[in-house]
C-alpha cells in the first residue's frame, strides 16, 4: 500500500511498478482490484520468479511470527490494509523482495526480506531511481 501512496513520485522518478505475487493470474487481478492499486500485476503460480530473484519460502516465524502481528495491527488501523485472503494452492511462505531493474535488465536494488512485513521504504527505493536518472 506504501508503493500506491507515492505513485506520483515513482511516477516521476521514471518508474514502472511491477507487483509480482504467488497464486494465480486471476488472483493478481482481484488483489490488485480490490486494494486499488495502480500498477501491473502479475502472478507467479509456480514461484520461478520468485526463486529466480533468490527469494525463498520463509520458515513459521517469518510469515507468522508474533512481531508481525503489532506492525500488521498498525498497518491496518492506519492504511487501507486487510489481511489477505488465502486461496488453494498459494504459497503462503514465499517470501517477498523488492527489485529495482534498470532498463538494461540489471538489478539496481535488492532488498530480500527478512519476513513478510520488512518492506524497504519508498525513499529508499526512490533514492537509487533518482541516481539511476541522474546517471542516465
Amino acid at each position: 500500500m506504501q508503493l500506491r501512496d507515492d505513485r506520483s513520485k515513482f511516477s516521476r522518478a521514471g518508474a514502472r511498478v511491477v507487483l509480482i505475487g504467488v497464486g494465480t493470474a486471476e488472483r493478481a487481478k482481484w488483489f490488485c482490484e480490490d486494494r486499488k492499486i495502480p500498477f501491473v500485476c502479475l502472478s507467479d503460480p509456480d514461484n520461478s520468479a520468485h526463486r529466480a530473484f533468490g527469494l525463498k519460502r520463509g520458515s513459521l516465524r517469518q510469515v507468522l511470527g508474533p512481531q508481525l502481528y503489532l506492525r500488521s495491527a498498525k498497518a491496518m488501523l492506519a492504511q487501507d490494509v486487510r489481511p489477505p485472503s488465502i486461496k488453494a494452492g498459494e504459497d503462503v511462505m514465499q517470501m517477498p523482495g523488492t527489485f529495482v531493474i534498470d532498463t538494461e535488465g540489471i538489478v539496481r536494488f535488492a532488498h530480500r526480506n527478512r519476513d513478510v512485513a520488512d518492506n524497504p521504504s519508498n525513499d529508499a527505493i526512490l533514492s537509487v531511481l533518482r541516481e539511476l536518472k541522474e546517471a542516465a
